[in-house]
């Protein structure tokens, strides 16, 4: 399911079933960063549709998360997840991103983190480039997997 308004009516209506959540984080950056933020966020958002696509009706798929990297960004997620964890409706919370920036900080955020280097995709033929995104997203899968049994069996 995704951050659309016919989404948000069938998650209102069923949502005990969807348990988890996806936040995709991205970099915004207009200075020497300026490109590797947009493959960033562009490879983020491939990997998350495609999660979603598979798993939708037991994923919700959020809105991103979009930062500028500094001194307040963590302080920012944190309260962001802290908001997830409230609603009462995510019992796994996942978050995805590209940037390593993440991983310093990963034993203090809230859910499980999938880091995933982007990949260079802006020449690469379409069908090749879904194929990749396939790929890549299947260990992912079995982390979430891996996730959602731990919880039955707990």
């Amino acid at each position: 399911m995704k951050w659309k308004t016919k989404d948000a009516d069938v998650f209102l209506k069923s949502g005990e079933y969807v348990d988890s959540i996806l936040i995709p984080l991205t970099p915004v950056s207009f200075s020497h960063e300026f490109k590797s933020s947009v493959t960033m966020s562009e490879y983020t958002e491939l990997l998350t549709s495609e999660i979603e696509r598979q798993l939708h009706g037991r994923l919700f798929l959020s809105p991103n998360f979009t930062y500028v990297k500094n001194e307040g960004a963590l302080e920012l997620l944190i309260s962001f997840l802290e908001h997830v964890k409230n609603s009462g409706h995510f019992k796994h919370i996942f978050l995805m991103t590209s940037d390593v920036y993440w991983k310093e900080f990963e034993q203090q955020l809230s859910g499980q983190l999938f880091w995933v280097p982007a990949l260079p995709l802006e020449t690469m033929d379409e069908k090749y480039k879904l194929e990749v995104i396939k790929e890549q997203v299947k260990p992912l899968f079995q982390l979430i997997f891996n996730d959602w049994q731990r919880s039955i069996n707990s």
